[in-house]
């Protein structure tokens, strides 16, 4: 765990130090291109398991979002912020950070919906978005999540192991990640 705490930090370290964020709007081709308002389609807790997300940006930088979705065990949701970078090498390519609160972990029970089970809290994370020269028509994300998660979720499994038989074939995974293809709506 602490080897992925690392290495997500030294990530994040080489990223801010080769993105520089634009502030200004002097003839600058990346202010052109940004979009303003989107829908999402996707999968990850940015879109509430499998399923979609609005995002404005009331500031050219920093966004709003919400999203909803399936999450295996019932329904996900999550609202967040989202502060973008733009690269001034690379126009197609913009580099994100990320917060939000909202489902972190679901439990399922095969054949034992009563044990179903969401839980919620903040996540972390940072991402890219890229595509064609152009994000007016659409655009694909990617991000790294670090869910904080309490320890109630690793006691209801200790729980239904001990207690009730069930049995889990791995462990939730400390860093999730999400994928999705946004639509420009400005």
């Amino acid at each position: 765990m602490k080897k992925c705490i690392l290495l997500s930090m030294l990530w994040i370290f080489l990223i801010g130090s080769n993105v520089i964020a634009q502030s200004e709007t002097e003839d600058n081709q990346v202010h052109k291109i940004a979009d303003k308002a989107s829908l999402g389609l996707g999968l990850g807790q940015e879109y509430g398991g499998i399923g979609g997300s609005f995002l404005v940006y009331p500031q050219e930088n920093i966004g709003f979002f919400a999203g909803a979705g399936y999450a295996v065990a019932d329904l996900g949701y999550n609202i967040g912020t989202k502060v973008r970078f733009f690269s001034k090498t690379n126009p197609r390519t913009t580099f994100y950070l990320v917060g939000m609160y909202g489902y972190n972990a679901a439990i399922k029970v095969s054949g034992g919906s009563q044990f179903n089970k969401m839980y919620y809290g903040p996540t972390f994370g940072l991402g890219i978005d890229t595509g064609k020269r152009s994000y007016r028509k659409g655009y694909w994300t990617v991000s790294l999540l670090f869910p904080i998660r309490s320890s109630e979720v690793d006691d209801y499994i200790d729980d239904l192991e001990n207690n009730y038989g069930v049995e889990f074939e791995g462990n939730l995974w400390p860093i999730t990640f999400s994928i999705g293809y946004r639509f420009s709506l400005s």
